[in-house]
């Protein structure tokens, strides 16, 4: 019988900083690369924009990047 891992943020936390992106979705784990320089300018504006839109309502939070560990 063969064992699968699955991983867990504890496995992410031990991982390198090294530049990569780890992330893993249902304890499978996926590795990809920083996002471009204007791909995190078009991030910024769409905050932005949800961030009004959310001061204006009340309706919700704008956040650019909770991770696993947000509130």
């Amino acid at each position: 019988m063969t064992s699968i891992q699955r991983w867990t943020s504890a496995d992410l936390n031990a991982l390198p900083d090294d530049g990569k992106r780890y992330e893993t979705i249902d304890g499978e784990l996926f590795v990809s690369t920083q996002p471009h320089f204007y791909h995190q300018i078009v991030v910024g504006n769409i905050y932005v924009l949800l961030k009004n839109w959310s001061d204006q309502t009340q309706f919700g939070r704008a956040i650019i990047a909770p991770g696993a560990d947000f509130c």
